[in-house]
């Protein structure tokens, strides 16, 4: 039941996640991004070149066994996909660069992933079919965007607004649905919690929010930017890292450090909404 959930119940409330976005996005806000390639490129380079190499460091700093190690570069791979767009706009950040970012970043992926594979595990042939990561961008990412953008766009009524606001409310409800769903089809790795590998996703996470915002910070003071880069460079696509160990390496004891990072990463996730929600609800 649990694993039903979560690959079927987990993409849907993603897909509503991203819908509730797209009922707060226009079309100017995609052209007010793309006016700006130097931000796209930076935030990039630190997504998937930067976050690899504090994997990297990691890997050899705390000498971590094999299987946690392979786990984490694995994990350091796949940046994050709708969940992270979600948590984007739940934080305050920029949804339609989140969005941006996470449409290119899906499209390189399966070029990149087996390229940098072998750096920490030789000798592999792993293979993302592009084709099948387009169509989950697709699928979970762009068409409940697209479809929330054009219903703002075309309906003009008091009962959308009202349906908009509710909506955008249930968005924080479907994020801790899919964090439910994460600890339910997991439970078997909670005996891993206080365990080097815990250790290792925690520091990734929070290095790699670490570094986004560093990043920003070339930008000017732009809160808005530092929490899109932060988030966008910090969170991971565990679902992508898991696919990558158990359908393409056949070794689903590789699944372990991305299924403990699906957890804990809602540590600093719920931190940086709650923090957004509370200055939020004081400016209003």
């Amino acid at each position: 039941m649990s694993q039903t959930m979560l690959t079927i119940g987990l993409p849907i409330a993603l897909a509503w996640m991203m819908f509730c976005v797209g009922l707060t996005l226009s079309l100017a806000d995609f052209k007010r991004v793309l006016q700006f390639p130097g931000k796209i490129s930076a935030g990039l380079a630190a997504q998937l070149i930067g976050l690899p190499l504090i994997a990297y460091g990691l890997i050899q700093l705390l000498n971590l066994p094999p299987v946690v190690a392979v786990g984490l570069w694995i994990l350091a791979l796949a940046p994050g996909g709708a969940s992270s767009n979600a948590i984007s706009h739940l934080a305050g950040g920029d949804s339609a660069l989140s969005i941006t970012m996470t449409a290119i970043s899906s499209l390189i992926i399966p070029f990149s992933l087996p390229l940098l594979l072998p750096i920490v595990l030789p000798d592999v042939a792993a293979t993302l079919p592009v084709k099948t990561a387009i169509l989950q961008l697709v699928a979970v990412t762009l068409m409940p965007v697209v479809l929330g953008m054009l219903l703002k766009r075309f309906i003009i009524a008091t009962w959308f607004d009202k349906f908009t606001h509710a909506a955008g409310r249930t968005a924080l409800w479907a994020l801790f649905f899919t964090v439910a769903i994460t600890l339910a089809a997991n439970t078997k790795v909670f005996y891993q919690l206080f365990s080097v590998a815990s250790l290792a996703v925690l520091l990734l996470c929070l290095l790699g929010m670490g570094l986004g915002a560093l990043v920003a910070k070339g930008f000017g003071d732009d809160a808005k930017l530092t929490k899109t880069f932060s988030i966008e460079v910090g969170i991971q696509n565990a679902g992508t890292a898991i696919f990558v160990a158990v359908v393409q390496l056949q070794q689903p004891e590789l699944a372990l450090t991305p299924l403990l990072y699906g957890i804990l990463m809602n540590i600093p996730v719920v931190l940086l909404i709650a923090r957004y929600r509370r200055a939020f609800s004081h400016a209003n």
